[in-house]
């Protein structure tokens, strides 16, 4: 699925069983572009090297306002741990 090692924190997994089914799927495919490639999300600015936190915002349709936003911090060298998912209800880009 990835190139980079992914982990969960205990409140990603928690917020993982909230989500529907669809939701699920959503987050799913953006695991898998964050473990292609980890800066793919937006940096959080003021993150400690050599942790960076970023968020990864992906639509739940193509027509849709409402979002997935995946939190995530990457290590180089460690792997990704994944904090946080959460439903965007409206997402202006």
């Amino acid at each position: 699925m990835n190139g980079v090692p992914l982990e969960e924190a205990e409140p990603a997994r928690k917020a993982f069983g909230d989500l529907t089914e669809g939701e699920r799927e959503v987050v799913r495919e953006a695991l898998a572009a964050i473990g292609r490639d980890p800066a793919a999300g937006r940096e959080i600015p003021g993150w400690r090297p050599p942790s960076v936190e970023y968020t990864y915002t992906t639509p739940l349709a193509r027509d849709s306002a409402e979002a997935i936003t995946v939190v995530y911090t990457h290590t180089r060298g460690m792997g990704v741990t994944v904090v946080y998912y959460f439903r965007d209800p409206q997402v202006v880009d």
